[in-house]
């Protein structure tokens, strides 16, 4: 019985360990001039909590091992990254993001087509994901294309049509997060208050719109308005 007593303590021991939450701390670049990349996206998709990184492009998120989280910016393919053990203890990580070049076999344009800056750079992301896909050479578990660890290969799921359905809905939150970051930008925020550069982050992170309302309020107008009503109640909760 003692035996069993044990046994069931060090189960528990485990699980609680498993599952314990610890902080990634890192910084996102840009994988050509090295330089900062501010306000992106960084999401953990297997909770949807997403965090901002700021003017430095610093970020910090909480983890659990095997959680996979994204980064997502306008201008950059997203990466992703599946969190192992040996990021659990890890200081700070530097993630790279490559930016998006666009060359004229991606875009066909006509005279009756005309394409937003957001959907040329749809296009590209989906370009470089299904070539991901594609490559059945690829190992299961791969280095990051960052360089921060284990990577996240998406020609794992390829194989077996429940998985591939899998990894394109997780491609399609990243590409939703994309969304916010073309239409809730710190530059359309300034227009209409200035604030500090910490106080924008702040701003940015707390009051970030859902994609199901921005799509849903698809004018210019309407993101006013809801910035204007936002930032009533964020002066509003600072002098308090």
């Amino acid at each position: 019985m003692k035996c069993l007593f044990l046994a069931i303590g060090c189960l528990v021991i485990h699980t609680v360990f498993a599952q314990s939450t610890t902080l990634l701390s890192g910084y996102l670049k840009d994988s050509t001039t090295h330089e900062a990349v501010p306000y992106a996206s960084i999401t953990n998709l297997t909770n949807h909590k997403t965090i901002l990184s700021n003017k430095d492009g610093f970020f910090k998120i909480p983890i659990k091992e095997n959680q996979l989280i994204s980064f997502a910016s306008v201008g950059y393919s997203f990466d992703t990254l599946r969190i192992v053990e040996k990021l659990m203890s890890q200081d700070t990580v530097i993630i790279s993001l490559k930016p998006i070049t666009i060359s004229l076999q991606t875009v066909y344009v006509t005279g009756k087509a005309k394409y937003s800056t957001y959907q040329i750079d749809s296009i590209q992301r989906r370009n470089d994901f299904f070539q991901s896909m594609s490559q059945h050479a690829l190992p299961v578990v791969s280095l990051a294309n960052s360089g921060a660890g284990i990577g996240f290969n998406l020609d794992h799921f390829y194989g077996r049509e429940k998985r591939k359905r899998k990894v394109l809905s997780l491609f399609d939150q990243i590409e939703q997060e994309q969304y916010i970051n073309y239409r809730f930008t710190p530059a359309i925020v300034n227009k209409y208050a200035t604030l500090s550069d910490d106080s924008l982050s702040i701003f940015i992170q707390q009051c970030r719109p859902s994609y199901d309302w921005l799509r849903k309020h698809s004018s210019e107008e309407d993101l006013i308005y809801y910035i204007n009503d936002k930032l009533k109640l964020f002066f509003k909760r600072k002098d308090n």
